[in-house]
């Protein structure tokens, strides 16, 4: 199994495919099978894709110690090092949007494009969600309450749409099987969600330099898309795509629009 060392933890990692680097980081508490199919549709757009599961999440190290946003940046380059990748596209979603940010501005050198999904730039700008939504991100007390079935139900409501639920069951089922499957720990939550307090770009944003996109569904509960508009006045030549009536799982529930916008993106900005 493909494991790298950094600083002391172990950290899990996936590649697959043939061409210009992608790299793809999850957010908040999940692993890297929580990208579901999006990545073989990638790998077929003849992209090298790597996942990694940050760590505290799925194969990598648990430790129950302090974590940043820039320490899980610096995980994802030791990532690359393994793979001898000098440069990469990068693509995170949710905090894995905030992990991506820290990369870009702490390791610019090593970024060939970036992609923001359904991601905030913390600190006074966030726009927040309703109360309903921080109960499930952060009262770890009443998800304790609830079997794995309740949890995975609840928390699946969150990130999509209740008609894409209706929908495709199987997607719900999927989503508890891959995240039983590899257990997030309570005090990993705890862990993250203090790194995603602390977390603040907007006043470094307007320093990156890569080609962006920011991408997002406005019918995301948990990060209201007005985040994204954040991103967009300060990120210089931004690029903004709104996917209407999505959820925060966007790259599930609108699996194709999101692989044509984000090849369409990574095809016109090609060092190729």
């Amino acid at each position: 199994m493909p494991f790298i060392d950094s600083g002391g933890v172990n950290i899990y990692y996936e590649a697959g495919g043939q061409g210009e680097p992608l790299i793809l980081i999850m957010g908040f508490g999940q692993n890297l099978m929580h990208w579901a199919d999006f990545p073989m549709a990638m790998v077929k757009q003849q992209y090298q894709v790597i996942l990694i599961d940050n760590r505290g999440t799925g194969r990598s190290d648990k430790p129950d110690a302090p974590v940043t946003m820039v320490q899980m940046a610096d995980d994802v380059v030791k990532v690359m090092d393994a793979l001898k990748i000098s440069r990469a596209n990068v693509f995170g979603v949710s905090m894995g949007g905030m992990i991506v940010q820290e990369f870009a501005l702490n390791h610019g050198d090593r970024l060939l494009n970036l992609i923001l999904g359904c991601t905030l730039c913390g600190g006074v700008h966030t726009v927040a969600p309703e109360p309903d939504a921080q109960k499930i991100l952060f009262d770890l007390e009443y998800l304790k309450s609830l079997t794995p079935e309740q949890r995975s139900k609840t928390v699946f409501s969150f990130l999509c749409t209740q008609e894409y639920i209706d929908q495709n069951p199987d997607a719900l089922k999927y989503y508890h099987q891959v995240t039983n499957e590899y257990v997030t720990p309570e005090f990993i939550f705890k862990r993250q969600g203090e790194a995603v307090a602390l977390f603040d770009t907007w006043d470094r944003l307007t320093r990156i330099k890569a080609p962006t996109m920011i991408i997002a569904g406005t019918a995301d509960r948990l990060i209201p898309y007005k985040n994204s508009e954040v991103l967009k006045e300060r990120i210089p030549g931004s690029e903004l795509v709104l996917l209407q009536d999505k959820g925060h799982f966007f790259h599930v529930e609108a699996l194709d629009s999101t692989r044509i916008f984000v090849n369409g993106f990574l095809k016109r900005h090609s060092k190729h």
